[in-house]
């Protein structure tokens, strides 16, 4: 199994508000795009990955989308829209979600109402996790974990703060390069060497 988590720090947990981030200045349309590159390959979908979706714009708490081909995930297409609108309905069905509370949606499709820091905490328990990062190791020269978890940014890079709060807890960090990439751009990057060593 790999993980990516994809935090949106503008992203919305509003159903109404989802389209209205799509090319404006909270590029909705990068989750989109990283959604559709983690599970989709010409003529298959991935059976072996997980995405959460970290929307961290919210008046009470975040909300964490967990999206799992292991579980049953079924996307209705590998476009753009196919994704906003399981967002929307994820959103509209979570109505009423308490702070910390997970409720399952669909196969493969749950929502939690809490953010980026708890996220991290849970998944370092049982997992590897590695942070994207320019000056960080290069992925080909880094053995990599079993069961690997990769976090990214959306279009706004992490804050300097918690890159160093998360190396004090002891993620590693991985480059695919010198030049900073679209984090849809980054996942098949990662897919394409994952499958490479797989071979």
């Amino acid at each position: 199994m790999r993980t990516f988590i994809i935090r949106a720090r503008k992203g919305t947990t509003c159903s109404e508000q989802v389209r209205s981030q799509i090319a404006g200045k909270e590029h909705f349309e990068v989750v989109a795009h990283a959604v559709i590159n983690a599970f989709f390959i010409s003529n298959d979908f991935r059976k072996d990955v997980e995405v959460y979706i970290v929307l961290d714009s919210a008046k009470d708490f975040p909300r964490t989308i967990k999206l799992s081909a292991h579980e049953g995930l079924s996307l209705a297409g590998f476009h753009e829209n196919a994704i906003i609108e399981l967002i929307e309905q994820a959103l509209k069905n979570s109505a009423g979600l308490e702070k910390n509370e997970t409720r399952v949606l669909a196969a493969g499709v749950q929502i939690s109402g809490f953010g980026f820091e708890k996220l991290v905490g849970l998944l370092i328990e049982t997992h590897t996790l590695y942070l994207l990062e320019p000056k960080g190791s290069d992925i080909r020269e880094q053995a990599l974990a079993t069961n690997p978890v990769f976090i990214l940014s959306d279009h706004l890079a992490m804050p300097a703060k918690i890159v160093k709060s998360l190396k004090r807890r002891g993620l590693q960090t991985l480059s695919l390069g010198k030049r900073m990439l679209f984090a849809s751009q980054c996942i098949v990057l990662i897919n394409h060497e994952l499958d490479r060593n797989a071979c």
